[in-house]
């Protein structure tokens, strides 16, 4: 399947992460109280750690191997079953310890953690990498679509009332559970069953852990935000810093699924030493990633102040503050994501993966710890803006020594000026008194042709091309 192909399966999937929640998040935040959205994602972020222990990076590791692998069906088969037993032996410990965990704790919602355990456990039956290595993104994306559909109408018909953030966090983990193992329908299609060394599998459980160390600092800085603030702050901020975390990260899976389709393409290019394509990939990518992540952010930014009352109701007034504060995210994870996982990674330069986001996690966990306890979520939205700006220079700075970063970047500035032009017309437009739909509705139109206009002057590439496809698409429907 060709590039485009896989990233439209994936861009649809980006696109339901984003739809679905729109019609489901306004419910929740008016039925739920916001104590009640704390403590599932509170507990949530608590399973995130055993679930990381469970996969020992595999989804990074077992998509770049199978991708390496993909074109020899023997090999590609044993080096399934290896990874497969891999994760089953480290999740079947995580499983073990955070039972023995919850067991332990003093908590008034301990029931909730064991729902969260049914995440754990899907984890046993997640092979998504395998379908993500070989580029099969239809059987996933189809999958997971499916899945969220079925949970948004469950959400509708069980959730009435405060109490029920149980079955709250019951649908969520069981929809989990049931999309992982949905993929091993497709899978007697690619692989046999075959029995695998020992060896093999220590010869990946130490790859793997190369690839761990970068995913628990990852962890640190994505999660503990959450963890911090339930521990220094309370439930209600945690509920106010993950309704705008949800947000901001919806909006960006858009731009960053694309890194999900290159991760095989690169790895398989980079096997094949074809550096021309590396270069032609990796400058279409980042010129693209540039492009989106300014109009986004600058949408944002743009339409909180009006959005969030509308969206997330009047219990939630403080996630417009962090989102706008936060939304720089956008591009620094954007680019983060591109330097990190579709350039390191294929490289095998792990090291330096590690090295950026180890940084990050230092920097994220310390401001933390003093602005979380004055400031709460808003204090851990700083933290995370400083943090994911420091992940993504030093990347650009490790970078640079293996790939021309001005070959990459060449041009992107044009969408910072067209950025900036467009934020101010907008900015005397946010000043109009005038009904909040119709507003946004102004906001986000004006705004995008505007953006386009701009771009179309600075004879930007990437512009171009995106226009060209618009008009092809209309003409498609039109016909």
């Amino acid at each position: 399947m060709s590039v485009a192909k896989n990233y439209v399966y994936n861009t649809l999937l980006q696109i339901s992460n984003i739809l679905i929640p729109f019609i489901t998040i306004p419910y929740i935040t008016r039925v739920l109280d916001p104590q009640g959205i704390g403590i599932v994602a509170y507990t949530n972020s608590i399973v995130q750690y055993f679930i990381l222990l469970a996969t020992l990076g595999m989804t990074l590791y077992g998509n770049r191997t199978i991708a390496y692998v993909r074109n020899d069906k023997k090999v590609l088969n044993k080096t399934f079953w290896e990874l497969f037993f891999l994760k089953l032996f480290t999740s079947i410990i995580s499983i073990f310890v955070y039972v023995f965990f919850v067991f332990t704790i003093n908590s008034d919602y301990k029931i909730v953690y064991y729902i969260q355990l049914i995440n754990l456990i899907a984890v046993v039956f997640d092979i998504s990498y395998f379908f993500m290595g070989i580029e099969d993104f239809k059987k996933t994306s189809i999958r997971s679509i499916t899945i969220k559909i079925i949970s948004t109408i469950l959400i509708f018909i069980i959730i009435k009332k405060p109490e029920d953030y149980v079955y709250y966090a019951l649908i969520s983990a069981s929809g989990n559970f049931v999309g992982q193992f949905i993929l091993w329908k497709y899978l007697p299609e690619y692989i046999k069953l075959e029995k695998v060394s020992k060896e093999k599998i220590l010869y990946h459980l130490r790859n793997t852990i190369k690839l761990f160390i970068p995913m628990i600092a990852i962890q640190i800085y994505t999660v503990l935000d959450k963890t911090m603030i339930g521990i220094l702050a309370n439930e209600s901020e945690v509920a106010f810093y993950d309704m705008s975390q949800r947000l901001v990260k919806m909006t960006l899976a858009l731009v960053t699924s694309i890194g999900i389709v290159m991760l095989p393409k690169i790895s398989n290019l980079i096997s094949l030493n074809d550096n021309a394509k590396i270069t032609y990939y990796a400058r279409k990518v980042f010129d693209y990633i540039t492009y989106a992540s300014v109009f986004i952010m600058l949408m944002m930014i743009i339409t909180m102040p009006t959005f969030v009352p509308i969206f997330f109701g009047r219990d939630f007034i403080k996630v417009k503050d962090i989102i706008m504060i936060i939304s720089p995210i956008i591009l620094f994870i954007s680019w983060s994501n591109f330097f990190g996982i579709q350039l390191m990674v294929p490289m095998k330069l792990e090291k330096y993966l590690t090295l950026s986001v180890t940084i990050g996690a230092i920097v994220n966990f310390s401001l933390n710890y003093f602005l979380i306890p004055k400031y709460q979520s808003i204090g851990a939205a700083i933290s995370t803006i400083i943090a994911e700006f420091l992940v993504t220079l030093v990347q650009i700075v490790i970078i640079r020594k293996y790939i021309k970063i001005s070959e990459i970047t060449k041009g992107i500035w044009k969408h910072f000026i067209s950025g900036i032009l467009v934020y101010g017309i907008l900015y005397q437009v946010t000043k109009l008194n005038i009904e909040s739909l119709e507003k946004i509705i102004i906001e986000v139109f004006l705004g995008l042709i505007l953006y386009l206009t701009f771009e179309f002057i600075l004879k930007s590439e990437i512009n171009s091309l995106v226009v060209s496809k618009m008009i092809s698409f209309m003409k498609i429907k039109k016909n």
